[in-house]
């Protein structure tokens, strides 16, 4: 896959006067600018703009963001750096999408796919990632329930297709649960041939998804 955006992210971090972790986030981010690993650094701190919280979605601080990616509390320097270094590629977003699927943040996956459509390749691309925590892999079905029947769902439709061929009868059955809840007549043909699937589960599955869609 290509990277979305230039190698370089920039960052942005809310800080407030009382918060004890601020100033070591701050410090680390600083650094990395100076290494050049990032851009630019635009610092707020919310004793003076209390409206920036609202703005960029922040509950408690530290809250910055590196490239797209959303992060708040304290974080290690060694995780810091490599959150830099990986912000804007593929790769690291999807690295981001499994850990933030993997410790429960659900609506966070769901509001920045959302925000971002062009992550929603990525995040069907966990799907048949066995090698992905199983909470993450998890997590993937409950954003797509969250998603049921959005426009944003068509566009996985391509991807959600050839995983039904795929050699895991798991990975086939779950392709075919989400191609249901696309609520789309374009899914129609790829469900009607996991009818004959050689795995009575994705039949079954696949026979259910069917009616999910409109009448054909």
């Amino acid at each position: 896959m290509s990277s979305f955006v230039t190698p370089t992210p920039d960052a942005i971090l809310l800080v407030t006067p009382e918060c004890p972790h601020c100033p070591k986030i701050m410090e680390e981010l600083s650094h990395l600018v100076k290494r050049g690993t990032l851009g630019q650094l635009h610092i707020i701190n919310l004793a003076q703009h209390p409206q920036a919280a609202q703005q960029y979605g922040s509950r408690s601080v530290p809250w910055f963001r590196i490239g797209e990616l959303d992060f708040q509390g304290a974080h290690s320097n060694e995780e810091l750096r490599h959150w830099a270094g990986v912000a804007n590629t593929d790769d690291g977003i999807r690295q981001y999408l499994i850990q933030t699927l993997k410790d429960g943040q659900l609506l966070q996956v769901e509001t920045k796919i959302r925000a971002q459509p062009r992550w929603l390749p990525l995040l069907v691309s966990i799907i048949d990632d066995m090698e992905a925590p199983m909470q993450a892999r998890i997590g993937v079905g409950a954003v797509f329930e969250s998603l049921s029947g959005s426009d944003l769902l068509l566009g996985a439709i391509p991807a959600l297709s050839a995983l039904a061929h795929h050699a895991d009868h798991r990975v086939r059955g779950d392709a075919c649960y989400y191609l249901g809840l696309t609520h789309s007549r374009d899914a129609i043909t790829y469900l009607t041939a996991c009818l004959q699937d050689k795995n009575a589960d994705v039949q079954e599955i696949a026979h259910e998804a069917l009616a999910m869609l409109p009448a054909h």
